[in-house]
């Protein structure tokens, strides 16, 4: 907080005079820093001269740039070829720093496509996320992963396409459950040629297209025909085909004339809090809805809706591939540098309209409607976990105010497998992009485990020190929460308590919460430094708000643990050799069948693997003997 924000601001100001004396006219990109190489601000400017010099007319500056300016200590500046690059290099700095005062978008995972690798001859059915770096046709983006589940099931019932993997398909020798079940046409073991195979692929993709008319008319001309030959199992089969493609035409498809392929941004601001509802429309079909909560930056309400859209589109469309038009409520800032910049990027020539009338206004109004009742919402439940947090302070005695939270626990099946899990927690509720997972990295024997006389025999002790110091050592203390909860009794109190001391860490709390008598919710105890034992009445708010937070890092935890056992289960023995490769793996399994196969084999014979030299023969036979 700033004690006397005009002599502040004043010396910000004589800091950023004094380095406009070397700026040049160019464009490029400027950051703010402030105390502790702290990132305030980060912006691009045609003329950042020009620009630069806007910050040094107090007159001019409002409440959230006067802030910004009486914080900054220094100022940085990065030149480029063109206004396009300093965009991109905004956009990628903000990413990478999310300076206090930026406009942020917290949530800007990539979606999920659908995707027909065309790397087989019977080519997979899968869903992909990420790089579009497999050779194959995608399709997509789906808003949600259930979505994408659904349409593959739909794709599976239909055209009896494959979803298994490569090495399974060649080790098949009879036909899956999938075949079983109707889902599946078995071309691992040629119950299908490639011709026919093929023939149903091109119509999933035509279903896909949009097209689903024309295959629905022969889906029921074959039902008709298996019917009329009394071949009723077929046309049953045939049926429930068709029936699987109205469901989904039922659901999905929008007719919006002459556009096939668009996204909707509805941004709506109440105060400090911003939403942005996008709707996904790719080939006539609604691909999901999904609500964005952008950051508008520290005492962002000044800060202009068209900024707001800017931010959005360039920080979202970074990851995620856009349409040919995208149509908003209002145009963002620059938005004909947006379009360049998302043509140089993705290839593709976008187009960022404002509807007028028709059926696009009908649906960006809807989209509106949707966009102000889910913001309503998210007020309603930040204050709400606002209450909370200053209940949780208050009944606790802490200290400080809770503006952050983590929760820790672990999860091990006897020691097997161990999994460290952090989750992090503010007023805007539960942080996902702020959760972690610790694959404990020491095997803590339960005879032997030990940190003093006090702790004999007990390894989650250790792995939950292990998991603190790994998170906390050598950590910027500015993404410190103000409270730590961890799931044990005063045991795993005073270890973690104690770490802190050899860290040196004393501006964050830590609450414990151990199981109750036979392990009932509502019977819980809590400990801190400042108490011994603390119990809440069954009907607490609090009491039930910590229970939340329990169940989600336990939740967490348990997932984790079964990520690793289920690895350490299918391990295969060619990933300890030394030398072995994902590719020389590869080989040898499909030389071999199998890693039990390769443990026979002899030098000589290895030395038939393609990529398989002497050296690494005797390797592999001296792992295996």
């Amino acid at each position: 907080m700033i004690k006397n924000k005009n002599m502040s601001l004043s010396k910000g100001i004589e800091i950023i005079k004094n380095e406009l004396l070397t700026i040049p006219n160019n464009s490029g990109v400027y950051q703010m820093v402030g105390e502790n190489n702290e990132y305030l601000y980060i912006g691009k400017a045609k003329k950042l001269k020009d620009r630069i010099k806007f910050y040094t007319q107090p007159n001019r500056l409002n409440s959230r740039l006067g802030y910004m300016v009486a914080n900054t200590v220094k100022l940085e500046i990065i030149v480029t070829s063109s206004e396009i690059e300093a965009l991109l290099l905004e956009s990628n700095l903000i990413k990478k720093f999310e300076p206090i005062f930026n406009i942020l978008l917290k949530d800007d995972k990539s979606f999920s496509s659908i995707l027909f690798n065309l790397s087989h001859s019977f080519p997979q059915l899968s869903a992909h996320r990420g790089v579009r770096n497999i050779k194959g046709e995608y399709f997509g983006p789906f808003v949600s992963k259930r979505t994408v589940q659904k349409t593959i099931e739909t794709l599976q019932k239909v055209f009896l396409l494959r979803t298994c993997n490569d090495n399974i398909f060649k080790s098949r020798t009879r036909p899956c459950l999938q075949f079983q079940i109707k889902r599946c046409s078995a071309p691992c073991v040629n119950l299908i040629s490639k011709e026919n195979y093929q023939e149903n692929l091109n119509e999933a993709k035509k279903f896909l297209q949009g097209n689903s008319k024309s295959i629905k008319q022969n889906l029921i001309k074959k039902m008709y025909n298996a019917s009329n030959k009394q071949n009723f199992e077929a046309a049953a089969i045939f049926r429930n085909r068709i029936k699987a493609l109205t469901e989904v035409n039922a659901s999905q498809n929008i007719n919006i004339p002459n556009m096939n392929n668009v996204d909707f941004l509805v941004l709506r601001k109440i105060d400090n809090k911003v939403v942005i509802q996008m709707t996904i429309i790719r080939s006539g079909c609604n691909y999901g809805s999904k609500s964005y909560f952008p950051s508008p930056g520290k005492n962002g309400t000044d800060v202009l809706e068209e900024e707001i859209m800017q931010a959005f589109v360039c920080q979202f469309y970074d990851k995620n591939i856009p349409p040919e038009n995208i149509l908003v409520n209002l145009h963002p800032k620059d938005k004909s540098l947006i379009e360049e910049l998302l043509y140089k990027k993705h290839k593709i020539k976008v187009k960022i309209q404002l509807p007028q009338r028709g059926k696009k206004l009908e649906i960006i109004n809807s989209t509106l409607k949707n966009a102000e009742e889910n913001l309503n919402r998210k007020i309603y439940e930040k204050s709400s976990n606002k209450n909370n947090l200053k209940n949780l302070q208050r009944t606790f005695n802490l200290k400080n105010s809770i503006e952050k939270l983590e929760v820790y626990d672990n999860s091990h099946n006897q020691g097997k497998s161990p999994v460290g899990a952090m989750i992090a927690f503010n007023e805007d509720g539960f942080v996902k992009s702020q959760y972690r997972r610790y694959n404990i990295l020491t095997e803590y024997k339960n005879s032997s485990s030990q940190i003093n006389d006090e702790f004999i025999n007990n390894n989650d002790y250790l792995m939950m020190k292990e998991v603190i110091r790994r998170r906390f050592n050598g950590k910027n203390s500015s993404g410190f929460p103000n409270l730590i909860i961890i799931d044990g009794g005063k045991g795993h109190l005073n270890v973690v308590l104690k770490v802190f001391e050899e860290l040196r860490i004393s501006n964050v709390e830590v609450l414990a919460i151990s199981k109750g008598i036979k392990r009932d919710a509502g019977r819980e105890n809590f400990y801190t430094k400042y108490s011994d034992s603390l119990r809440f009445n069954k009907d607490d708010p609090t009491l039930f708000f910590l229970q939340k937070l329990r169940d989600e890092v336990h939740r967490y935890a348990i997932a984790g643990h079964r990520i690793k056992s289920k690895k350490n289960i299918f391990k295969n023995p060619l990933d300890e050799i030394n030398g072995i490769g994902s590719s020389r793996k590869k080989s040898l399994l499909e030389e071999f069948g199998s890693a039990k196969a390769v443990g026979t084999a002899s030098i000589s014979d290895l030395l038939k693997v393609e990529g398989i030299n002497k050296s690494i023969a005797k390797k592999i036979f001296n792992f295996f003997n």
